[in-house]
């Protein structure tokens, strides 16, 4: 089980957010736009990440829109779908 600490760590490493601290960053924060500011470069990262720390994997966009929402959306996702 992750925490959003854990995910909100994670997602500064992975994406280089220099200067961002994880109390920066709230849990209902958007992953893309004003939130963290990611890209769609970034969703394809994310995705990777996902399936090689988790083994998550989306069939469509469309499912990981709801999910790419806010740092608790993607935790809870997480949290019920982890299969490692």
């Amino acid at each position: 089980m992750i925490t959003t600490e854990k995910l909100k760590t994670d997602l500064i490493e992975l994406f280089n957010l220099e200067g961002v601290h994880t109390e920066e960053i709230a849990d209902d924060d958007h992953l893309f736009g004003d939130g963290l500011g990611l890209d769609s470069v970034d969703a394809i990262e994310l995705t990777i990440f996902l399936d090689n720390e988790y083994g998550i994997v989306f069939n469509n966009i469309s499912e990981s829109e709801a999910v790419f929402a806010s740092i608790q959306a993607l935790q809870e996702y997480i949290n019920t779908h982890e299969s490692h």
